[in-house]
């Protein structure tokens, strides 16, 4: 039986509040990953080539670790896999403040990339276990919502570090994971099925789900899209030969975009199938990319970004409730995991795709991204709602 809570869908208790509130706040420390390539080049002085290399490992490590995470959060608990994760992430941090050789910056950038992201992954499972069905939406729009202004602050603390105590980068992100680590282990665990060795519900089951295996395909393509706006769009603003200050403008519009508008959009979101919800996400991201294409001025670069970000945020939202939804019990960990690991193969997948793309001219890469998303729109619009039989 399903340990969710009972209750109207506004009220969420306590646990629910804390993991929300302390993830927003431990997002406020995550300086280092956003500027990796400038610690990487300007504080250890490595070649750009050298540090493509690091962050590819990163990428790599971000892709295991997500299924690993959600195995670790369905076997062992949601709580301990969150607290290692922490804590191992703390760790990696610390040893790269003081890692130099090429191969140990490789080695602990695959070890960062593999646990950094773990606890999101054991925190979306947990919201699902205490969380009515009727509730995750909203549940998951607030956690999307929280994330991101602590991202918004993160990318202001980690701008005056990085511009002037570049080492402080690492101590920072060590010390706040340590900080919510002890939050959490003061939590009491709630699961929704004991931890069972002999639980049937595997990875070999998880991955004959074809409703999962295609949704996470249409996130990897959708994401990929998404993430020219951290690869293609900068490169798309410097060859029109619009001020690199546009760039900063387009996240200052990206972040007040989710941070002023989700509130007033979640209700319709509670209201809206979750694949619904996904479909106009992945189409709203393919039109603003595509807007970049018509762009070639600062407003309309921004214009874009506040409607590729209103996609965005549709997108995740509706995902995260879609897989927990699609998920059975005992089995929201690994399900969030494979799903999760289109985070980190987007990632790896974007800057190659969009680097091929823009050879070939900004047209291929802007177009392109309008045709993949709105093809991701259709299938999600096409795809069944709802878990897979409980005999399949």
């Amino acid at each position: 039986m399903s340990t969710a809570a009972a209750g109207p869908p506004t009220r969420f208790p306590a646990t629910y509040w804390v993991l929300v509130i302390g993830s927003g706040a431990n997002r406020i420390g995550a300086v280092l990953v956003p500027y990796l390539t400038v610690y990487l080049v300007t504080r250890l002085h490595l070649s750009i080539s050298t540090a493509g290399q690091v962050l590819a490992a990163f990428g790599a490590g971000w892709i295991l670790g997500q299924p690993l995470a959600g195995a670790a959060a369905d076997r062992i608990g949601r709580k301990p896999t969150i607290v290692a994760s922490l804590t191992l992430t703390a760790t990696a941090y610390g040893l790269l403040a003081r890692a130099t050789a090429v191969p140990e910056l490789i080695a602990l950038a695959a070890a960062i990339g593999l646990v950094f992201d773990a606890p999101r992954t054991a925190i979306t499972a947990w919201i699902a276990d205490i969380l009515t069905e009727q509730q995750r939406a909203r549940g998951y729009g607030l956690q999307y919502w929280m994330l991101n202004a602590g991202a918004a602050a993160s990318g202001i603390v980690g701008g005056f570090l990085a511009s002037s105590h570049m080492g402080w980068l690492c101590a920072v992100n060590a010390l706040t994971c340590l900080a919510f680590a002890m939050v959490v282990l003061a939590l009491p665990a709630t699961r929704d099925h004991p931890a069972n060795p002999a639980d049937p519900v595997g990875y070999r089951s998880v991955l004959t789900d074809w409703r999962l295996l295609s949704f996470t395909g249409l996130s990897l393509v959708t994401l990929t899209v998404y993430q020219q706006m951290v690869y293609g769009l900068p490169l798309a603003i410097h060859a029109d030969g619009v001020s690199p200050a546009v760039y900063g403008a387009v996240n200052v519009a990206n972040a007040i975009t989710v941070l002023a508008l989700q509130p007033l959009l979640q209700p319709l979101m509670d209201r809206t199938p979750s694949l619904r919800t996904c479909a106009v996400g992945a189409l709203a991201i393919g039109l603003g990319m595509g807007a970049n294409g018509l762009a070639h001025s600062a407003a309309v670069f921004i214009a874009a970004a506040v409607l590729w970000s209103l996609g965005e945020m549709a997108f995740c939202v509706g995902a995260a409730a879609y897989v927990t939804g699609l998920a059975p019990d005992g089995a929201r960990g690994r399900y969030l995991g494979v799903w999760g690991a289109a985070f980190g193969g987007s990632a790896l997948a974007a800057p190659l795709i969009g680097a091929l793309a823009l050879n070939r001219g900004p047209g291929w890469l802007w177009m392109g991204s309008t045709v993949l998303a709105s093809l991701c729109a259709t299938a999600l619009a096409l795809q069944p709602a709802g878990r897979r039989p409980a005999s399949a």
